[in-house]
């Protein structure tokens, strides 16, 4: 389906009068260096961010006119095939990837970057800003990304002049001659990094701010005035950047993965307009874009600039890639495709909503694509451990369908949490513990080969580790939500809690929220101590349960306050890693769990 690319636009031209009126900086020499031209000069800006080697379709739920209808959602193949067509009819593009491009499912377990660099090639991208899930398998890997890479990586806070693997394989920023016109672009790594991630010893970060002044200036005495930030930051954090740094006119951002634009009839709830607009220390309006995440939306921005470099215009929308195919539930409670009409109305709906589009998959990425699919089958049964015995999984400790008794619960829920916590830590996460609910684990670990189709199995949903700030108190009162929710509200057994590093008793017949008792927390050298309540706990689990869901509510309040973060390590592909580390898994000598009926 095409469109019109130019769809919601932010006109600049009031802000920009104020300024020329009342005589503020950033209209004059000394803040903008003079253009090479009197003509209006624009640029389209084509982007994706955070795509986490999510190079498939993907099932998801959207609605229309209020019915919750699943679509086949993004895919490398739909990327291509849209910005394909925007950029054949755009004046100027660039095609930007603001970073992360790796980590996150069966592409990067087994394929350690070389799919998503090959598509990434195919599609023709200007530039990529390293994300910090770039560097999570060290300097060899992503060195081995950038080696192939066709397109130029930036990262202007970062220094690798000391890195055997590195060095040279990154700019700071890009020049680009278009139109006449030169358009600088500037890369800014996110500082976390270095806790969040494996970057080696000898690289050097610098901060984000602070290297973003100096790059500007660096470009302004070039006498280039027409600046974009490609920034893997944050949503947030870009906007107070943009606040304090004269001099930049764009910010294509990644990290949050935040979804922009207004797509309330969809069903899906943004965190702002699509682009932001904030002023500068200048007083000079600056455009922010993000195109949320997964493969899922490609960013399209239409930037105007008058004879000064200064932004006049941004329009555009973020579209979401989805294809022609369309199921809704039935009487039955059952998904089936929709009728001939259903069909042709969500067909109109798309058709007159410029956030949204059916896009035709880009045959080219689509046959690379296949070639890597059929080797995931193929890969997926490569051993990657091995079990000592059978490791038994029961939600609520009793008898086990075999009839063994299982007193203290699952066997494999607190391995799989050991090996949860294994991955953040050995990221530098530092986490103190996991709760991980009995749900979201679904099989029996059969004694002998342990291979990846088996640890999907076991993991099948998507989801992904977070890391919450929490009081012990709001410990225990995560574990007290996840017994109430079962015991008292008529919820799922799946909520059971498990864990790692923390142990408790259960006293089922007690009044709600004095189930728990007797709660250690284990410390680094192994010694298990008292859960302290007024002390600040590093919690892993899972996105599934901060977003309240089995009953979680504390989990969720936690997020909503900012006290948690989304590392975005895919939880199966974590197991994974554990799986490799330690060889060998056994049945726990505890599970944690003391059960009183």
């Amino acid at each position: 389906m095409t469109k019109p690319f130019i769809n919601k636009r932010l006109s600049l031209v009031p802000v920009l009068t104020g300024v020329l009126i009342l005589g503020l900086p950033g209209c004059n020499d000394e803040n903008k260096a003079s253009s090479t031209t009197n003509t209006p000069f624009s640029v389209h800006l084509l982007h994706i961010d955070d795509h986490h080697s999510h190079l498939v379709e993907e099932d998801y739920d959207l609605k229309f006119d209020g019915v919750e209808t699943r679509v086949k959602l993004g895919g490398f193949a739909r990327v291509a095939g849209k910005i394909n067509e925007l950029r054949n009819r755009a004046a100027n593009p660039l095609v930007l990837h603001s970073g992360d491009a790796l980590q996150g499912t069966l592409y990067y377990t087994l394929f350690k970057g070389d799919a998503d660099v090959k598509l990434m090639n195919t599609v023709g991208f200007d530039a990529f800003e390293l994300g910090n899930h770039e560097f999570d398998d060290g300097n060899a890997v992503l060195a081995k990304f950038l080696k192939q890479a066709t397109f130029p990586a930036l990262a202007a806070n970062v220094d690798f002049s000391k890195s055997p693997d590195l060095k040279g394989l990154v700019k700071p920023y890009l020049i680009k001659e278009m139109g006449g016109e030169q358009v600088g672009l500037i890369g800014i790594e996110t500082l976390k990094t270095l806790y969040s991630s494996s970057p080696g010893k000898d690289l050097t970060f610098s901060d984000e701010v602070e290297t973003a002044k100096k790059m500007v200036k660096e470009l302004e005495e070039k006498g280039i005035n027409k600046i974009i930030l490609m920034t893997h930051y944050g949503y947030t954090q870009d906007q107070a950047l943009a606040k304090q740094v004269g001099g930049i006119d764009v910010i294509i951002g990644g990290d949050s993965h935040t979804l922009l634009g207004d797509l309330t009839e969809l069903g899906l709830t943004s965190k702002g307009p699509y682009p932001t607009q904030v002023t500068s220390p200048r007083g000079e309006p600056v455009c922010i874009a993000h195109a949320w995440q997964y493969s899922y939306v490609v960013g399209s921005l239409s930037v105007a600039f008058d004879d000064n470099g200064l932004v006049t215009e941004c329009q555009g929308n973020p579209v979401l890639l989805v294809g022609d195919s369309f199921q809704q539930w039935d009487t039955n409670g059952e998904r089936k495709p929709v009728d001939a009409k259903t069909q042709a109305n969500i067909e109109a709906i798309i058709a007159n909503n410029p956030n949204i589009d059916i896009v035709k998959p880009d045959p080219v990425i689509a046959q690379q694509l296949a070639g890597y699919t059929e080797q995931v089958e193929e890969l997926s049964q490569t051993v990657i451990g091995q079990a000592a015995e059978n490791l038994l999984h029961i939600r609520i400790p009793g008898t086990h369908e075999s009839g063994v008794e299982l007193p203290n619960g699952s066997q494999i829920v607190p391995v799989v949490a050991e090996g949860y916590l294994w991955q953040l830590n050995s990221r530098n996460y530092d986490a103190d513990l996991i709760i991980q609910n009995a749900g979201g684990v679904r099989i029996d670990l059969a004694k002998g080969d342990i291979s990846i189709e088996t640890a999907y199995t076991l993991l099948p949903f998507t989801n992904t580790l977070y890391v919450l700030e929490m009081s012990g108190a709001e410990v225990k009162q995560v574990l007290e939500d996840a017994l109430s929710n079962y015991l008292d509200k008529g919820g799922s057994d799946g909520s059971f809690p498990y864990g790692a590093s923390i142990r408790y008793t259960i006293e089922a017949k007690r009044p709600t929220n004095q189930r728990v008792t007797q709660l250690d927390i284990r410390d680094n050298a192994g010694k298990w101590l008292p859960l302290d309540p007024a002390k600040m706990y590093k919690v892993g689990t899972i996105a599934f349960l901060t977003n309240g869901l089995d009953g979680y509510s504390t989990f969720a309040q936690v997020v909503e306050d900012g006290r948690g973060i989304d590392t975005y390590f895919d939880y199966a592909e974590s197991f994974v890693n554990y799986v490799k580390e330690v060889g060998t898994l056994t049945i726990p000598e505890e599970t944690g769990v003391t059960y009183i009926k």
